[in-house]
């Protein structure tokens, strides 16, 4: 019966009937390493190779030596060479990776929780964040030019009632037929105000009698009776309410709709009373300068939103490319290290202790590679002396 060492590849020839047992363990000559001995049910080949009681020793009790009379030694081959022992056993135990390697593993549970957050970051900001502060920006914009428009405006017709005071008292010959005639008064009672509003002067009359218009920028309507509008302004009532509100106050101001060659425009005026005079200095500025204005400012604001969307979409995309940069390196780095650590473990595993260990880390893999290098180092020392205690 021909045996051979799993660890070395030496041969040995025993009889099975010296075998009373199926299974049996040898320690082989050589390496000094345990091996199991199956007995087989077919004899031995006449060629084999009997040992001498000096070749072998058996450690169950099972076997007994024979002696070299009965069977006389023939050469045998020798065993492979070790290293392509070791290459062969390393291809036949390395089965190929199935699961996903360390830099894919970085990847999916470092940048993919990163782009998870951005994106739904981006998306709570474009859907809830972007239109809130769109409507409150345009909604308080609004209102404070609307604020700061109609402060000018009062102020704008306060101012223009005093000159036209001012004027009237030094000019105490001026009559109001002759108000839309007077070129310096004109230019005090007659004024534009942005690119659709405009001043203008009317007179209180007495009570029953008629509110006319003694200074305008349209001229027909100069010295008419106001009240004979209403026929063609739906929105009559709210203008004439402004108008006449100076009755029992100082001043007054409010929105109307006004309809002029066939369109229907929202306007705002303010009119305040001429101190010491029956007239009532008044400007009427279209809303609709001042809502352009708000429209722009809300393009703007939006420009301005949209160019930091952009701008935050850049930098989390080059946060997010600079990032897998980095664990792709690391990650290849260290999955490297570790396939050479795994190489060198099998390889140690299979006989071959001179490998040299080539990490040079000084992180957890390096302390790993250390300490595989002193395990070969054991293994070896240990192999040294058990040789030499079998050789004593």
């Amino acid at each position: 019966m021909i045996i051979s060492c799993n660890h070395c590849g030496k041969t040995y020839t025993i009889k099975a009937n010296k075998l009373s047992a199926n299974r049996s363990k040898a320690r082989c000559l050589t390496c000094g390493e345990w091996f199991v001995i199956t007995k087989e049910k077919k004899p031995a080949s006449p060629d084999a190779v009997h040992l001498t009681p000096e070749e072998y020793e058996m450690v169950s009790g099972d076997v007994s030596p024979e002696p070299e009379s009965e069977t006389a030694p023939i050469p045998t081959a020798p065993p492979a060479p070790m290293a392509a022992r070791i290459s062969q056993a390393g291809d036949e135990k390395r089965s190929p990776r199935k699961s996903m390697g360390l830099t894919g593993k970085f990847i999916l549970f470092s940048i993919l929780p990163f782009l998870v957050v951005c994106a739904a970051s981006l998306w709570y900001f474009t859907q809830r964040v972007m239109p809130r502060m769109d409507t409150q920006v345009t909604e308080t914009m609004s209102d404070a030019i609307w604020s700061i428009e109609q402060r000018h405006l009062r102020e704008q017709t306060r101012s223009n009632a005093r000159q036209v005071r001012q004027y009237l008292f030094s000019h105490p010959d001026l009559i109001n037929r002759n108000f839309n005639r007077d070129i310096y008064f004109k230019k005090i009672a007659i004024k534009k105000i942005g690119t659709s509003g405009y001043t203008f002067l009317y007179e209180r009359p007495s009570p029953g009698g008629v509110w006319r218009s003694w200074a305008h920028v349209n001229p027909s309507i100069v010295g008419s009776d106001l009240s004979d509008l209403k026929p063609t302004q739906p929105d009559f009532d709210a203008f004439w309410n402004i108008l006449t509100a100076v009755e029992t106050k100082a001043s007054a101001e409010g929105f109307y709709e006004w309809r002029d060659k066939g369109e229907t425009s929202r306007w705002y005026m303010t009119v305040a009373k001429v101190r010491g005079t029956p007239y009532v200095a008044g400007t009427a500025f279209k809303a609709e300068e001042i809502e352009k204005n708000v429209t722009l400012l809300r393009q703007r604001t939006r420009r301005i939103t949209t160019e930091a969307l952009h701008g935050t979409l850049l930098a989390m995309g080059f946060g997010a490319l600079l990032a897998a940069s980095v664990f792709i390196f690391y990650g290849r780095r260290t999955t490297r290290r570790i396939i050479h650590l795994s190489d060198v473990a099998d390889r140690i595993s299979l006989g071959e202790l001179t490998i040299p260990v080539h990490v040079d880390a000084g992180d957890e893999i390096g302390e790993l590679a250390e300490a595989i290098s002193r395990m070969r180092d054991s293994i070896s020392v240990a192999i040294k002396r058990l040789r030499g205690r079998n050789h004593r």
